[in-house]
């Protein structure tokens, strides 16, 4: 018989000496929350940060609002810029450089070195002083975070009207039989720059609209889009947009358009004077490839004037483009018209686009490692457009002069309202034991000086735009809103920043 040989019992082995001494519960705790603080300080200062919106200085992209209590929840890529310099229209966290003890969060719209202008609404460039002015076009994802949306889901504003039946309007959904034309609007007046414009319909209401500058601003880009189904006598369906004496049509030729017709962008001229002078706009039409809709099929559609490109989409596909030149006339409308047949229209949502409203100066040239930053909401943010630094001079107790440089708001009326949100310089609201007024100045360090009249070297304080912040000012990059998520209260703050 063989015998097979059993294996040695194995011993347990005996725990390795600790380094240092014995691990103990205490210990490992320590570790834990030592390891889990050094983590925290990694992500905050070099990888991912929150910040919290306090206005609505970047609405529609990001919501900060006191009237309904809604403050986006940011999370910011700090770790990004470590590597890259930032893009145009990033939305981007950054040192204020008139007081860098606050962060404030805005697109950036220029980079350096570059000349740079705003004008008619929109955002321009050029290298140099003797080039022509370059329009900045936005890319499809920043142009979709920023068109406003101008009628509401519940069909209580921003309708369509059909001048030949008396009191017929409609919502977002109606259905047109014969040949008809609807505007858009309940009167014939321009679409403008109203301040509430793109604010979620479950929040519209309680957005006052009565800001300073709200609806003073003729806006010409536009966008329509929804969905469509034709009947199969429908000849041809069309969208028009005007702007100041220009018209632009968009036309998609039904199942009974003659063979051969295709989907078609054109610019007609509505009258050859202007402002007392002979105008003549060139006509032009700008025809895709041929194709006829189908009756009783379901299309998705989108026409729109935009940054002075036109284009025709169905089903997400770009039909027919043409750029256009630019209109200093500004002065839009809208309009659906239908030849012949039965078109059934669903979630009609008509939107207008950021209209930029120039600061104090409108043009600009940014020096390289500088940037420009603007907020979305072009009526209500305090940005690169109005930035100003203010210099005071004053004598120390040691006869030196000290120069302190800070931010200059507000009208120095000393207001207690003006003091408590730190608009400087300003006159405190208080008085010294001897009766004399202090004057209250904060710094670009963000820290608050106090000094009498008497203190004062320069009696005329000088004041200079500071409209640019330089690259090492820069933080992060906004890459998403993750609260205030409330279901029962129909907000749901949460999505990609683009």
């Amino acid at each position: 018989m063989t015998e097979i040989a059993m294996p040695e019992p194995v011993q347990p082995a005996k725990p390795p000496k600790q380094e240092g001494g014995t691990a103990t519960p205490w210990r490992d705790n320590i570790e834990a929350m030592l390891m889990a603080i050094i983590m925290a300080i990694v992500l905050k200062y070099f990888i991912v940060e929150a910040y919290r919106i306090p206005t609505g200085s970047m609405q529609p992209t990001l919501m900060g609002n006191d009237a309904t209590g809604i403050y986006d929840r940011i999370l910011v890529d700090k770790f990004s810029y470590q590597f890259s310099d930032p893009d145009r229209f990033d939305v981007a966290v950054f040192r204020y450089p008139l007081d860098r003890s606050k962060n404030y969060v805005k697109r950036i719209v220029g980079i350096g070195p570059e000349h740079f202008r705003i004008h008619n609404g929109d955002l321009w460039r050029r290298d140099t002083q003797d080039q022509p002015w370059e329009l900045i076009r936005r890319p499809a994802n920043v142009v979709d975070e920023t068109w406003l949306k101008l009628n509401r889901d519940d069909a209580t504003s921003g309708m369509f009207f059909d001048g030949g039946r008396p009191g017929w309007s409609s919502g977002r959904d109606f259905t047109v039989e014969g040949a008809a034309r609807l505007r858009f609007g309940e009167d014939k007046n321009s679409i403008v720059d109203t301040y509430n414009d793109g604010y979620p319909d479950a929040f519209k209401d309680q957005i006052s609209s009565l800001k300073r500058g709200s609806g003073s601003h003729p806006v010409g880009d536009l966008r329509i889009a929804g969905t469509l189904s034709v009947s199969a006598d429908t000849q041809w369906v069309a969208f028009e947009m005007r702007e100041g004496a220009l018209a632009y049509d968009f036309r998609l030729p039904g199942p009974a358009a003659p063979e051969g017709a295709t989907p078609e962008v054109r610019q007609r001229d509505l009258t050859e004077v202007v402002g007392g002078q002979s105008y003549q706009a060139t006509e032009f039409t700008k025809a895709g490839e041929p194709m006829r809709l189908a009756a009783n099929t379901e299309y998705s559609f989108g026409a729109e004037n935009l940054d002075d490109l036109l284009t025709l989409e169905l089903n997400g596909e770009v039909l027919a483009q043409a750029p256009v030149a630019s209109n200093p006339n500004q002065a839009s409308a809208l309009a659906i018209e239908v030849t012949r047949g039965t078109v059934a229209f669903e979630d009609v949502t008509v939107y207008r686009d950021i209209y930029y409203t120039p600061g104090n100066v409108s043009e600009y040239y940014i020096p390289e490692g500088q940037y420009f930053m603007m907020g979305d909401n072009t009526l209500d943010s305090a940005d690169s457009r109005a930035w100003t630094e203010h210099r005071m001079e004053r004598l120390t107790e040691n006869g030196d002069l000290e120069l302190l440089i800070g931010n200059r708001r507000g009208d120095g009326s000393g207001s207690q309202s003006d003091f408590r949100n730190d608009l400087n310089p300003l006159p405190s609201p208080m008085s010294n034991p001897g009766g004399s007024p202090i004057t209250w100045f904060r710094d670009e360090w963000g820290q608050l000086h106090d000094f009498l009249p008497s203190e004062f070297q320069n009696a005329n304080p000088e004041t200079l735009p500071a409209p640019f912040v330089p690259r090492d000012h820069i933080l992060g990059r906004a890459i998403s809103v993750f609260w205030p998520i409330r279901p029962f209260d129909g907000i749901w703050r949460f999505k990609m920043v683009d």
